[in-house]
This record gives structure tokens, sequence and C-alpha cells, in this order.
């Protein structure tokens, strides 16, 4: 068997970055060819006596025997086999898979970079931009004057979601039920929005750039809380059944998804291609802590307000920064007059982490849709593009 030709070492070794290699010799190349110890000098004077090399010695000694840091994933193949080896140049090559090959997923592996689509489906949502700039401009609601913020945004939350109604089991989701998901909450935010002061005296170019930047995000951990909500209080209810505010039943397991309008790829296709990979236990943490109208109030302001200072950073960040600051305040009020807890930070912290885990799978999903604009897998051209950023749609 034929040894490392970075380290000399004998046994079964595999085709690594264009060279056999052992496995150590190539996780140390794949971690030290872009670091410091390119640049750096020998750190041992016996490197040249044996083949201990220091690590700037070992880096040299991988670029001698002919490793490359181009296509780093191409070459990791796991065992050098000759049989099945291609020669090119007098040098033998693995085979690549035709997906490895051509450098795309299975399902873009035929996508044409000279075809563009052609019919693209325009989502107008000018509708929805008035009608939240009408509310917007209307008194602010002034619920039952709740002594503090945070009460107030809780009686808004539950005044204007609705009272829980019969849901209609769906077999068939099409783009008339997503559009009517998509105008439930983005209103409903913008009513929300207004039972907390502070926010109500912005100028109305801050209130819709940060109603456009939330509205799916409070949405997301609605549902969540909805689902959590529904399996408590009903025990039997199927784990691969879904509910909505809109009245709407899925059977997860059955329910066909029309993705005409969406893409011209197979709906289960762009499914799977979108889907953030993890196990989501979300729910079930909800389910658990069983928080209180209070406590989720908080939560979704949070993690909006969060999410909306991160992604739109300079004086929306300092607004909202205010804004989650002004809550904690209320939150700890909460807390100590209220229920009276005063060591209430592990039960606050175990809430938070879930809207860390939410916001965790909006940033891992975002390298999944910037793909599936590069290939066109998404057909959608919306006319208020920001209102849909990791949306899941745009």
């Amino acid at each position: 068997m034929q040894p490392c030709q970075v380290c000399q070492s004998p046994g079964p070794h595999g085709f690594h970055f264009g060279v056999i290699s052992c496995r150590a010799c190539a996780a140390f190349f794949r971690r030290a060819a872009f670091s410091k110890w390119n640049s750096l000098k020998c750190k041992s004077k016996m490197c040249n006596m044996n083949l201990n090399y220091c690590k700037p010695c070992r880096l040299k000694k991988c670029y001698a025997v002919g490793m490359e840091t181009c296509n780093f994933q191409y070459h990791r193949d796991s065992h050098h086999n000759t049989k099945n080896a291609i020669m090119i140049s007098g040098k033998s090559e693995i085979p690549k898979s035709f997906q490895s090959f051509v450098g795309r997923p299975e399902m873009i592996l035929f996508w044409d970079s000279e075809k563009s689509t052609i019919h693209k489906t325009y989502i107008d949502v000018n509708f929805l931009i008035e009608e939240a700039t009408e509310i917007f401009r209307q008194p602010m609601e002034m619920v039952h004057l709740a002594e503090n913020r945070l009460k107030r945004l809780a009686v808004g939350m539950n005044s204007v979601r609705g009272k829980n109604q019969k849901y209609q089991l769906m077999t068939t989701i099409s783009r008339k039920e997503i559009s009517s998901m998509w105008q439930f909450y983005f209103i409903t935010v913008a009513k929300w929005l207004m039972h907390f002061t502070e926010f109500e005296q912005l100028d109305m170019e801050v209130k819709l750039t940060i109603l456009q930047t939330i509205w799916h995000v409070w949405q997301n951990l609605d549902h969540r809380s909805l689902m959590a909500f529904h399996q408590k209080n009903n025990p039997n209810f199927p784990k691969h059944h879904t509910i909505s505010r809109t009245g709407v039943l899925l059977d997860k397991a059955n329910v066909h998804f029309d993705a005409t309008w969406l893409s011209d790829y197979p709906s289960r296709e762009v499914g799977g291609f979108l889907r953030v990979p993890g196990n989501d236990n979300i729910t079930e943490k909800l389910k658990s802590l069983d928080p209180t109208d209070i406590e989720l109030t908080f939560m979704l302001a949070q993690l909006s307000f969060e999410y909306a200072g991160k992604r739109c950073q300079g004086k929306i960040l300092e607004t909202v920064e205010h804004f989650q600051n002004l809550l904690a305040d209320d939150m700890h009020q909460y807390y100590t007059k209220e229920l009276r807890i005063d060591n209430y930070f592990d039960r606050l912290a175990k809430l938070m982490k879930i809207n860390n885990s939410i916001q965790k799978k909006i940033w891992e999903a975002r390298p999944r849709m910037e793909l599936a604009k590069v290939f066109n897998l998404i057909k959608l051209d919306f006319s208020h593009p920001e209102m849909f950023i990791d949306s899941g749609y745009n």
C-alpha cells in the first residue's frame, strides 16, 4: 500500500486534495490551507531531520507533494481504488458523481443558465401597505387602560388574533390559502403594534419598515404557540395535523401543496429543498413551559424587535432596542410584583431560548433561499420584496 505522501505513515489511505494522504494530514490541510501558517517560518530546527514537522513546514510539505485548495469538497473521496480510477495525463483520479462533477444539488442538475423563468407570478401587496397605513393613521387603541405597556400589548394580542374557531380540513393548499395567511398576519401585527404607545409616536415610514420586517417572524412564534395550546388542550390531536389562525386544518402527511404558482419544479422537490434540516421541538418546549399571556406577549415583542434591529440596523436598531428595554422593565415588574417571583431568571432564559431557536432557523434558511434565487427555483415577483425577506418565499 502506498504511504501518506505527506507524513509517510503506512496503511490504507484516501485520495485527498489531489494526493494520497492519511486522514490526519488531509484534515490538517483543510484547516491550515488558509490560516496564518501560510506566512510563518519554521518553528523548529529539526524539521529537516525527521518527519515530525512543525505546522508551517507541514503545510509547505502538503503543497510540495501536490495538495491543492481548489474544489475542497470534490477531492474528499474515501479510499483510493485503482480499478475504478480514471487515468488523466498519467495520473489517476477517483470518478465523481454527476452531482459532484457539476457542483449542483440533484434537484437542479439540469438547470440551464441561458434559460430564465419566462412566466413569473407577480404578487401585488400594495393593498396591504395601504390598509396598514390607514391603521397607523388612526388614534392609538386604548385597551382597558392597562397599567403598563406590556399588559396593553397582551390585551391587544388577544384582541387582534381573534377567538379560536372551528377548523376546516383542507386537502389542498394553494395560492389562495397562502395569500390569506399573509394578509391575516400582516394586518394583525399592524393592529397589535398600535397598542404600543411608543410605536404609535413614530414616523409613518419607520412604522411601515418595522411592520414589513417583523410580521412573518411574529407569525412564526404565534403559530407555534397556537399549536402548543391546541395540543395541550386536545391530547388526542394527531401530531401530523396542524391548524392556523385562518381556520385551516391540515393533515401534513396527506395534504397536497399546489406550488404551480410558486415554482416550475414539483412541489415535493421544492419543499424538500427549502426545508431547513434539524429537529424542531419548539412547540413541545412551549407546551412544557405553558407561558402566560404576558410572557407570550413579551416573547413576541422580543423576537420581533430583536430580529428587526439585526436586519435593519441604524435608526431602527436604536428604536427597537429602546422598545425592548421598556418592555423588559415591565416584565420585571410582572414577575416581582404580580407573581412575586424574585428569582425568575431560569424561566425567562428558557423562554428566550425558544426565541433564539426561531431566529437560528431563520438564519440557517438564508443560504437555501439564496440558492433558490440563483437557480430560479422560486418564480415569485413581489411589489414589495423587502416585506418577504426571510419569510420562506423570497
